[in-house]
């Protein structure tokens, strides 16, 4: 038994390393076509596949089979973590309206849609599954809960905008908590509880409670954590600071699990405080640590799912239902459209044109809403007699959002003109402050935190100063440099002139020496000629003289 076990365990870490290097090797050749999602769930598949037909082991098969609670206790708190703890706090906070109108009523107007949609089907026999009510309720519940990691990681690699990024990416984050919540408020139900109207009271009186208890224990532990890392002082041990903002989040989901609330609600809010204050009480050196770790075991326990995923497609005992699967594609699909597109323009009557969502951003929001592992992990936990069915029903449609809608988001998102980066930074700051935030920057910021009142303006202002500082002493630079080598180029201009005419006086001066040493040559010839022939003269006279005689 411990064989077949630690055999699995090495298909496991085979398959991760294999989805790794092919995942290398699509992102230096930019291929977006297949993500490494879409390769991780491949492999699994391609793996279970032979395990299902050439191993006659069921040991083997029931450990590479898709297990829940591992899923729900190791993996997807460090996935939730590490959403809240890595998020662009600035993007999510400006873009906060948006995000909360899209995950809370954007969300419960999408469970409304499938689940009282898969009732009227089932009514009029158009699906030949006889659903409850309450399976209609947790399907519409878990089957909204969107997923985009694969489609994220297509728009941090194409550079989309940081609005469009914060929207995708916070209102996913959010609607993965509030579908967890919907789903553990109607598992307390049983079949026999017709829909009626102290139903629907009762069931939003519990998902209030355990969505407000839930932020109340992540709140908490964030605050916790904050003042631990404040006031002990570890700073000059990176390791531990970072083991205790870890280990301190895992706790928080734990005990939010063990009293009956939603551990994946109080991970999420734990994460954003520890980043808002958290990271501002450690050192240097572990905070880049306590990202990159956060991160590491986020990329790790994602990978992990969704080899399990592809797995599961195979080493699980399927039940399809083509109707079903097939309408309830179209329902997600039309909820989808239906809370997008209406809260879209209600968001745009409350926003600044230019804030306000264009109609091509809001056509990527919809398409981006994929769902994934955390969709089939809660079909796992069903309890009815049609959880197989609504399992595969699940199953099928992660596998289409992933690879049909997640491989063409790079082609509808460059045919969009949607991949750029942002252009000016200044241009993203905030420039209002709400209540609360001012709220928190003079009283929570200085209590939870080594950071005063005024000091973060202070060195806002500081490190502004500073840029502008060396953006003028560049500037300066480059000026000066041109200034000398225009001085250079004219010093060098003159001094050929000086040389071209030295040359020239130069050239001058021995042709007016030659030219009067000429003239005196001339002169004496002309005088020694003049003496010779007055010389002549004379001795011609002379001889002629005595020949008379």
């Amino acid at each position: 038994m411990a064989d077949f076990e630690n055999f699995g365990m090495i298909i496991f870490f085979f398959l991760i390393t294999l989805s790794v290097l092919t995942g290398y090797f699509l992102r230096s050749r930019h291929v977006m076509l297949v993500h490494e999602t879409g390769v991780a769930i491949l492999y699994g598949a391609i793996v279970g596949i032979i395990i299902t037909v050439s191993s006659s082991s069921e040991k083997l098969q029931s450990f590479v089979s898709f297990n829940s609670e591992v899923f729900m206790l190791f993996l997807l708190p460090q996935i939730i973590f590490e959403s809240g703890y890595n998020m662009r706090r600035k993007a999510f906070f400006k873009n906060s309206s948006t995000i909360l109108l899209f995950a809370f009523v954007g969300t419960l107007i999408s469970m409304l849609i499938i689940s009282f949609g898969l009732m009227l089907f089932v009514k009029i026999k158009w699906v030949p599954v006889n659903l409850s009510p309450r399976d209609c309720l947790i399907f519409g519940s878990l089957i909204s809960a969107t997923d985009p990691v694969s489609v994220l990681a297509i728009f941090t690699e194409l550079k989309v905008n940081r609005d469009l990024f914060a929207n995708v990416f916070g209102e996913s984050v959010m609607n993965d908590a509030i579908a967890l919540v919907l789903v553990q408020t109607f598992l307390k139900f049983d079949d026999t509880h017709p829909i009626s109207a102290g139903f629907i009271f009762k069931s939003i009186g519990m998902f209030v409670g355990i969505f407000i208890g839930s932020l109340a224990i992540g709140t908490l532990f964030g605050f916790l954590t904050a003042l631990l890392l404040k006031h002990i002082k570890i700073q000059q041990i990176p390791l531990l600071e970072s083991t205790l903002t870890i280990v301190l989040a895992w706790v928080s989901f734990l005990l939010a699990e063990e009293i009956g609330l939603s551990g994946i609600a109080s991970v999420l809010f734990c994460g954003i405080m520890d980043a808002h204050y958290s990271f501002n009480n450690l050192s240097k050196e572990s905070q880049h640590l306590t990202k990159e770790w956060i991160h590491l075991l986020s990329y790790i326990s994602e990978t992990f799912v969704f080899v399990y995923l592809g797995l599961a497609a195979f080493t699980v005992t399927h039940a399809f239902k083509w109707q079903l699967i097939l309408l309830s594609l179209f329902l997600c699909l039309l909820s989808r459209f239906l809370n997008v597109y209406p809260l879209s323009w209600v968001n745009n009557k409350f926003k600044e044109k230019k804030k306000q969502l264009k109609k091509k951003e809001i056509f990527v929001v919809w398409f981006a809403g994929l769902r994934g592992a955390i969709a089939f992990a809660l079909s796992l936990i069903l309890d009815s007699e049609n959880g197989r069915i609504l399992m595969t029903t699940t199953l099928t449609i992660v596998f289409f959002t992933v690879f049909v809608l997640g491989g063409l988001t790079q082609p509808v998102l460059k045919k969009l003109d949607l991949a750029y980066k942002d252009k000016d930074e200044s241009l993203y700051k905030q420039k209002k402050k709400t209540t609360f935030l001012e709220f928190d920057r003079k009283y929570l910021k200085p209590f939870l935190t080594h950071q005063r009142y005024g000091q973060r303006e202070l060195d806002e202002l500081t490190q502004e100063s500073y840029k502008i500082t060396i953006k003028k002493k560049v500037q300066a630079y480059k000026e000066f440099e041109d200034k000398e080598s225009k001085i250079d180029l004219v010093n060098e201009n003159q001094n050929e002139n000086e040389i071209k005419s030295g040359w020239e006086s130069e050239e001058e001066t021995v042709t007016e020496s030659d030219s009067d040493l000429l003239i005196e040559k001339n002169k004496n010839k002309k005088n020694d000629q003049k003496n010779s022939d007055s010389d002549s003269k004379s001795t011609t006279t002379s001889s002629t003289g005595s020949e008379k005689d």
